[in-house]
């Protein structure tokens, strides 16, 4: 349900790393990707890893399919191949950026940044907190290196504007107290721009969007963005959360049911470790009450009875709140 930072594909070619079949590659990994054809990624670079076995790209984007399905499902289901792809995008890129410049050392600056953000999104999921704060650090480096070696690849500011907002939104007590400076503004500019001028990384810049806009409660532009994506990529869950949360938020509840019964739909077809279920039984039900419709909301509430013994103990405990919600209300 949180956003990821997806390195996605809209125009292409461009510049001597960007062919044309590279180009293609990237633009059917990006249908599949957003369409939850998570095991299609991971086939298709892995016949791009066999064309290209110097190119950090592919090894990028296969770890970006394995870290869609893991927010996908709430579940750390590919920790070490995981960590061994970004392994290997770090090692590509060390060996041979020194040996080249402009244009092409900004791509390997972008792919060696968006690594790191990967891997800092797994450890905020799954590890350390400190460790993603530092990861993301040490991405906008690599970022802002890459603006240094070529101002017009536009698709570093996808990296960029997610830090520059995400680190102000969660400043906590530091932005509070001011030691830390807020450049939620500077984020956003940045994000825009990606959407705007990037040769891969529109729509995830446009996704990231989303998730800031819902962050900042600015619904109106959350519906547009998720919607618009959503319709894009008719088979894809990842839209549907934010766009969900801001007709609830935003207390449009008729549509907010839709768009949770929809997940639930597709939710059930492969449950996993049910954190999602519980998430959206919950919503489902709040929906219904809100709109007074009190035995619906009751009905919805059982549906907690069916999966409840295959609920691990860490959903258990992440999700307690809301299962205790559900449970009370089945009983009413």
């Amino acid at each position: 349900m949180l956003a990821l930072l997806p390195l996605l594909p809209l125009d292409a070619p461009a510049g001597p790393y960007l062919d044309s079949l590279k180009a293609n590659i990237f633009n059917t990994g990006q249908v599949l990707l957003f369409n939850d054809r998570f095991e299609g990624v991971q086939a298709l670079y892995d016949g791009y890893i066999e064309v290209y076995p110097d190119d950090p790209a592919g090894y990028l984007f296969k770890a970006a399919a394995l870290m869609g399905e893991m927010a996908d499902r709430e579940e750390n289901l590919y920790p070490e191949s995981f960590r061994s792809l970004i392994d290997s995008v770090e090692r590509k890129v060390e060996r041979q950026i020194d040996t080249c410049s402009g244009r092409t050392q900004a791509w390997f600056c972008l792919f060696r940044g968006h690594a790191k953000a990967y891997r800092s999104l797994w450890e905020a999921r799954f590890g350390s907190f400190i460790t993603a704060v530092k990861l993301g650090v040490d991405a906008r480096a690599d970022y802002t290196e890459g603006l240094r070696a070529d101002s017009s690849l536009y698709d570093l500011y996808l990296g960029l504007g997610s830090y520059h907002y995400w680190k102000s939104a969660r400043a906590g007590l530091l932005g509070f107290l001011r030691l830390l400076k807020n450049e939620k503004v500077r984020g956003i500019s940045e994000l825009r721009l990606a959407a705007d001028s990037s040769l891969i990384s529109r729509e995830g810049a446009r996704s990231a969007l989303a998730w800031v806009w819902l962050d900042a409660k600015e619904y109106d532009s959350v519906i547009a963005a998720a919607g618009e994506l959503a319709a894009s990529y008719p088979e894809g869950k990842s839209f549907l959360w934010p766009l969900a949360s801001a007709w609830f938020l935003s207390e449009r509840y008729d549509q907010a049911l839709q768009v949770y019964r929809t997940l639930r739909q597709r939710l059930a077809v492969l449950p996993g470790n049910c954190y999602n279920l519980i998430e959206c039984d919950y919503h489902i039900c709040r929906c219904l009450e809100k709109l007074r419709l009190k035995d619906e909301a009751r009905q919805a509430a059982l549906a907690v009875g069916e999966y409840y013994d295959d609920i691990p103990q860490d959903v258990r405990r992440r999700q307690r709140k809301k299962m205790v919600y559900l449970l009370r209300r089945a009983r009413d």
